[in-house]
């Protein structure tokens, strides 16, 4: 009875030990290995971050169980200043859980000063414009006693102020002083010498001669004019005379 006994009671101590074990192996199965199991197959899908601040970002990855690093601002025309304007990896992409997106932000569209063109060469500005990432607007030609002949008298924008790239710089040139326009003569018909004379004394420049032969006219006399008279001209500007030769 004594041995019957003992051998019952053994197999009932080997039977609560196997349930024992069996209870603990379930319990790390179900609390260790398998979230362990089940995390290694887990992806989630990366939120669109562009648009947003940076702590929206960072709260909208914390929901993920993602983490983020920002990069280097960068210049963005379409984006406004402060907001997300590039992550990796890109929006929806699917990425294991704590992995960590780079984002970084924009600074907006970025601005170029005007240069100071004032009384400088039209070509020199042209190319300082050019150099600032703006372009050439209209054109401008007025008279100036103050600014030489081809120099810049004013531009718009100003100098320093701040404009998007490839803003046109409207540029006002000086022609130089100004010169009062007189009516072009006649001076067709007039011996040579006299005809220069008449326009000389209007403070025109009748320097350009050409001759043609001609049996209608005496020789030395001016058959044609360039410009035809009655026609308002500047002085100082040259003259055209057409002079009879036999």
């Amino acid at each position: 009875m004594n041995l019957g006994l003992k051998i019952l009671r053994e197999i009932a101590l080997f039977g609560t030990c196997a349930i024992l074990t069996a209870i603990v192996g379930l319990i790390v199965v179900d609390q260790i290995a398998m979230p362990i199991y089940v995390r290694q197959g887990v992806e989630v899908a990366v939120p669109d971050l562009i648009g947003l601040t940076p702590s929206q970002a960072q709260a909208r990855l914390q929901d993920k169980g993602l983490r983020m690093k920002e990069r280097e601002p960068r210049w963005d025309t379409s984006v406004p200043a402060g907001q997300i304007v590039w992550q990796n990896p890109s929006a929806l992409s699917h990425v294991k859980p704590n992995r960590t997106v780079y984002v970084a932000s924009s600074l907006g569209q970025r601005l170029h000063a005007v240069p100071d063109l004032l009384n400088r060469p039209l070509r020199q500005a042209q190319l300082w414009i050019a150099q600032a990432d703006l372009t050439v607007g209209k054109v401008t030609e007025i008279s100036s006693s103050e600014i030489k002949e081809g120099n810049i008298i004013d531009h718009k924008p100003k100098a320093g102020e701040k404009v998007a790239q490839g803003t046109q710089v409207e540029l006002i040139v000086s022609t130089g002083p100004p010169r009062a326009y007189v009516n072009m003569p006649r001076v067709t018909e007039l011996k040579l010498d006299e005809a220069r004379r008449l326009l000389l004394s209007l403070g025109l420049q009748p320097n350009n001669i050409r001759y043609e032969f001609s049996t209608a006219y005496e020789p030395d006399v001016v058959i044609r004019q360039e410009p035809e008279s009655d026609t308002p001209i500047k002085r100082g500007s040259p003259v055209l005379l057409i002079v009879s030769k036999l």
